[in-house]
């Protein structure tokens, strides 16, 4: 498995000793990805430092907040990460005085992946003392326009023993929610593990590996960006929220860890860390929609082409499948390839005049190495217009 981040593995049936005084995780709770998943980014925090390569610190104050976030109120160390929650004009991990705030004090953590389709999961225990609303989130920091934003989870600690999970929207649709519901345990009082499935169809949530809401967000209907990674606690006024318990201060929220897991391997022109690149002459913005309603882009020139660099998350057979965009004056019979280097595996006619959108399949089964650099290749070789937008690799 491929895996950019130094990690200690979790594997069933073998339990992993006790480090830096976290608790050994029980044999229920030694959890697993959604079957044919592998390990694609992590971070176990076994560090002594947040590693700031990876992550950037929350420091926003959001509305009708009861904390400023602070940086030095979020440590590595002991085999977590922890979030310092400090009383009125007090930061940091023993919460000493400050004068950049006279608020409450909470923090979080927000990576600089931003990685789309997979299972997410991190393990995780709440603090004791009302006022303060924990959450493990997805969301494109510092968007704007049509986005999403998933929660994987949000708990509000007066009320520790209940969870909401969302699916938000923005600006094109509203919110989706499980609504609040009781999960049956104090979330203050132990680990567990939350975790989320993103899917070009759906959204699916797990509490302790159990499926606990689910609900349909296609790629057609809703604006599926590359979200951000979000691990927070804030003092805000959420779920009648009675206010900041001071005698419970200072508090903590902890992460055991954070895991991000794919099955399929796909490559977009809007990808934020590359993979797309066009050659020749013509080349811009479509009008016509694109996968999840993001942008695609189109030539009319002779001699151009546009390729995608897509890496397999794990060995194994896949198909490969080109979005195909059309519409009025596209070519009939635009070539896409998929290669190896310089060895084309795989090859097919894309009709780009067919009005509508849709997944072509590129050939049939392919055996694909993890981590291999494999390039999809579309190229204008006669009349009309070639368009560029997604590719993927589907695990069989």
């Amino acid at each position: 498995m491929r895996v950019r981040a130094f990690i200690t593995l979790v594997l069933a049936g073998s339990l992993p000793p006790i480090i830096g005084g976290l608790p050994a995780l029980a044999e229920a709770e030694v959890l697993a990805a959604p079957p044919d998943y592998a390990l694609s980014w992590a971070d176990e925090f076994n560090t002594t430092s947040v590693d700031t390569t990876r992550w950037s610190f929350r420091t926003n104050t959001p509305w009708n907040a009861w904390s400023t976030q602070r940086p030095e109120n979020v440590t590595v160390g002991g085999g977590a990460m922890t979030v310092h929650l400090c009383p009125v004009g007090r930061s940091g991990p023993g919460c000493t005085q400050t004068f950049a705030t006279t608020l409450y004090t909470g923090g979080g953590l927000i990576s600089k992946d931003r990685p789309r389709y997979g299972y997410y999961e991190v393990r995780a225990r709440t603090n004791v003392g009302s006022g303060w609303h924990t959450a493990f989130w997805s969301a494109r920091q510092g968007g704007t326009g049509p986005r999403t934003e998933i929660d994987g989870f949000e708990i509000d600690s007066h009320v520790p023993d209940q969870i909401r999970h969302n699916v938000i929207a923005w600006d094109h649709g509203g919110t989706l929610t499980s609504k609040i519901y009781g999960v049956g345990f104090d979330s203050s009082a132990d680990w567990h593990v939350y975790g989320y499935e993103w899917t070009e169809d759906s959204l699916r949530f797990y509490v302790d590996g159990t499926l606990k809401w689910s609900t349909p967000y296609a790629a057609g209907t809703y604006a599926h960006d590359f979200p951000n990674v979000w691990l927070t606690a804030i003092a805000i006024d959420l779920n009648d929220s009675p206010g900041v318990d001071d005698s419970a201060l200072p508090g903590r929220v902890q992460f055991d860890y954070v895991r991000f897991y794919e099955r399929d391997a796909y490559g977009d022109n809007n990808t934020p860390t590359g993979g797309y690149a066009e050659s020749g002459t013509g080349w811009a913005d479509s009008s016509l929609p694109a996968f999840g309603r993001l942008t695609n882009r189109f030539t009319c020139d002779p001699g151009t082409s546009a390729h995608w660099t897509v890496r397999p998350p794990a060995t194994g057979t896949y198909r490969a499948y080109f979005y195909r965009v059309g519409g009025t004056g596209g070519q009939a019979d635009a070539p896409v390839t998929v290669a190896d280097g310089g060895t084309t595996l795989a090859t097919a006619p894309v009709n780009f005049s067919t009005t509508g959108n849709a997944w072509v399949p590129v050939g049939g089964t392919l055996s694909l190495t993890e981590d291999r650099p494999y390039t999809v290749r579309v190229a204008r070789t006669g009349a009309g217009c070639i368009r560029a937008d997604a590719v993927k690799f589907v695990r069989q």
